[in-house]
């Protein structure tokens, strides 16, 4: 069996098809319970409101804490292993899902696997980059991304209907063959050879971890875009929890808060699928958020002087929001795969990560605090203002290739 270095473009572009549907059950595993965990814990435990809170530290903190070593280890084992093993464990820890007796266990079963799953998307980001070159890189990153935003919007759906017919720990069990058939997927690929390094491997876990850091300090165009990418995600996590309070302000139903995600999630697939090969990643870059900026302030002015709003003109704007969010952050990755060593690609995905995890993390408590002392609208038009403020960083690396 020839590996991915031996293979003509049509090959590799098989191979890449191959991955993004076996990433299709990989991303539908991370939302097909997410319906249920919410039920399990509100209406069978009736928990407390904190744990919810720490249900959020749960799911974030092990990309914070175990990603930047998962991230090294990925750059030193087979990508192949580490696709398979990765979705293997996180159906191994599903299933005990299944066994938890109280929200304690729960949450400490959920942290492991999302310590599992952190190895998922460094391998995942590492395989596109073998699997393609400069030439077609966005448009992979952009298949790859509207799986996932695919993904949040049929798998809670499909997991939030299951529950008519089945109990929320059933559905862990369910969610787990999702992570197995994932495994068989990724197993098929044929043997994802990096491309030649001659960097020398450093000799500890945390050097590895600071090779990423100098990596990434070495190349002004690198640090600028993983800078760039976390502020961008800052300024969307500092409003996108507030959707919730802000639909209920604005006068809209429970169901229309439903439709407003869907069409979250659609603008992002729609965005996603847009982007296509350019030279001139940045250019992207400050046209989505540029124009999302100006969306999220003209949706937080509604709110802010109490002008109504149509339910038309509402859903189009998160519909936009959701184009503009994907054409403006999807890039990203491209500069990643196209400015890191096949050799540190791992390592640096991972600090990505732990960075934007941060920013999730941290945005929307700053976001709740001045909405409180203002209003819900404020912080629309506070994030907004960050957007535009990236977007004319960006047209001003416009030429940056």
């Amino acid at each position: 069996m020839h590996t991915v270095c031996d293979m003509n473009a049509h090959e590799k572009h098989v191979e890449l098809r191959r991955l993004l549907i076996a990433q299709v059950p990989a991303d539908f595993s991370d939302w097909l319970d997410f319906v249920a965990i919410g039920a399990l814990l509100a209406y069978v435990w009736t928990v407390p409101t904190y744990v919810f809170a720490a249900l959020g530290v749960a799911f974030g903190l092990p990309y914070l804490l175990v990603g930047p070593f998962a991230g090294v280890i990925v750059d030193r084992m087979s990508l192949n292993t580490v696709l398979v093993l990765s979705n293997l464990g996180r159906a191994v820890f599903t299933a005990a899902l299944f066994l938890a007796p109280s929200w304690p266990v729960l949450l400490f079963l959920i942290a492991l696997r999302g310590s599992v799953d952190t190895f998922f998307t460094p391998a995942k980001q590492g395989a596109i980059q073998a699997l393609t070159n400069e030439s077609n890189r966005m448009r992979a990153n952009g298949r790859s991304h509207a799986i996932n935003q695919a993904s949040k919007i049929v798998a809670p759906a499909l997991g939030g209907s299951l529950l008519i017919v089945l109990a929320p720990a059933q559905i862990f069990l369910l969610n787990a063959l999702a992570s197995v058939i994932a495994a068989i997927m990724v197993w098929r690929l044929y043997p994802i050879a990096r491309a030649a390094s001659d960097d020398p491997e450093e000799p500890g876990m945390m050097q590895n971890i600071l090779a990423g850091l100098r990596e990434i300090n070495a190349k002004p165009i690198l640090k600028t875009a993983l800078l760039m990418m976390a502020a961008g995600y800052f300024a969307m996590y500092f409003y996108d929890m507030l959707i919730v309070p802000m639909n209920r302000d604005l006068g809209f139903s429970e169901t229309i808060l439903g439709v407003t995600l869907a069409f979250v999630g659609a603008g992002g697939v729609l965005g996603s699928f847009m982007l296509g090969e350019t030279k001139r990643p940045f250019v992207w870059i400050a046209a989505g958020l540029g124009v999302g900026g100006g969306l999220s302030i003209t949706l937080g002015l509604f709110e802010a002087t109490g002008t109504p709003i149509k339910l038309w003109v509402y859903l189009a704007i998160f519909f936009l929001l959701g184009v503009t969010s994907a054409i403006g952050l999807v890039p990203y990755r491209t500069l990643i795969q196209n400015h890191v060593g096949a050799n540190r690609i791992g390592r640096v995905t991972a600090l990505s990560e732990a960075i934007n995890t941060m920013a999730l993390l941290s945005a929307p408590f700053a976001g709740a605090v001045l909405a409180g002392a203002t209003s819900m609208g404020v912080a629309f038009i506070g994030g907004g203002a960050m957007f535009l403020a990236i977007a004319g960083r960006a047209f001003l690396l416009r030429r940056a290739r």
